[in-house]
Parts: C-alpha cells; structure tokens; sequence
C-alpha cells in the first residue's frame, strides 16, 4: 500500500528521477540535453600557461647624492594672555618675559560653586550630589602658571570666560 501511494504521488515541476544505472546502457550514446549540454565535445580545452619569468629591466647606476631632508622646525607665534583658554599654550610669562608654555592647573571657581549651590537647592544632597561639580574639570577655572619662574600668569574663568591676569 505504501509503494502505490509513492508512484501516484506526483512532484510539480520536478524532473522524474534518473532510471537506475545499467553496463548495456553505459555503450549507448546519449542524446542532447540540458544537462549534457555543459559536456558537449564541442568544448575547447586550454593548457596551462607556460612557467614565466619576469627580467627586471637594467637601471643605470646614477652617482647622484640623495639629498638628506631638513629638519622641520614649526614656527608658533605666543598666544596672548587674553587669548588663553583651558589648554596650555605657548605665550610670553608676564613676570620673567621668557617663552613659555604655560602650565595648567584646575581650581574650584564661581561655576563650580554656583553648580553644587543649585543642585543642593534641587534637593540632591542624598548620596553627595551636590559635591560631584568639585569632581568635573570641566566647571572649575583653568589657572595657567610659568614653569621657569613658577608665578601664575592668568586665570579663565568658567563663569564668563573671561581671562584674568594674575597681578602681584
């Protein structure tokens, strides 16, 4: 009963399965078709490309000196005092009058302060919200000092970003 279930079981758009192999049938020469069609011995067979070697061609021996190139020296004007912001920046010291670049520290200003006065009246003081400005560099004053003499030659201030020059 399940092998006449399997002939009348028809597969749309399938081709039938091969008929099985046979020694009579391996002698008979088998029409065209799609897929003999690939083999035909009408097919040109190509030969491996010969070994081939590669000559470079001959240069002249020139007896000309590579020239050594120069050494690159950037030439950077001073950055105004008035100029400064939160990077250092190479500037005339005000106090030694030497060329510098000035180093920079950062200190708690006005819009540190103002900051964590806001966010203790907003009621985030659980857990010390009020104290994260002091942790952020981003809010305290850049402070940019000499390294030859050591004196602080100017302040940017956060809160108007203004540049103050530091007077002795």
């Amino acid at each position: 009963m399940s092998n006449d279930k399997r002939d009348n079981f028809s597969n749309p758009g399938l081709d039938p399965p091969p008929p099985p192999y046979s020694s009579s049938e391996s002698s008979q020469i088998v029409p065209p078709n799609e897929s003999t069609r690939l083999h035909s011995p009408n097919t040109k067979h190509y030969s491996a490309t010969p070994n081939l070697t590669y000559h470079s061609p001959q240069r002249e021996q020139v007896h000309a000196e590579i020239p050594q190139p120069l050494p690159l020296f950037v030439e950077q004007s001073p950055v105004l005092l008035q100029d400064l912001r939160t990077e250092p920046c190479i500037t005339i010291c005000p106090h030694c009058k030497q060329i510098v670049l000035s180093s920079t520290k950062f200190k708690s200003g006005s819009a540190t302060y103002l900051t964590s006065l806001t966010l203790l009246v907003l009621g985030l003081t659980s857990w010390g919200c009020c104290l994260i400005p002091f942790c952020v560099n981003n809010l305290k004053d850049c402070v940019h000092s000499c390294p030859k003499c050591g004196k602080v030659m100017a302040k940017y201030s956060r809160i108007d970003g203004k540049v103050y020059r530091h007077r002795e």
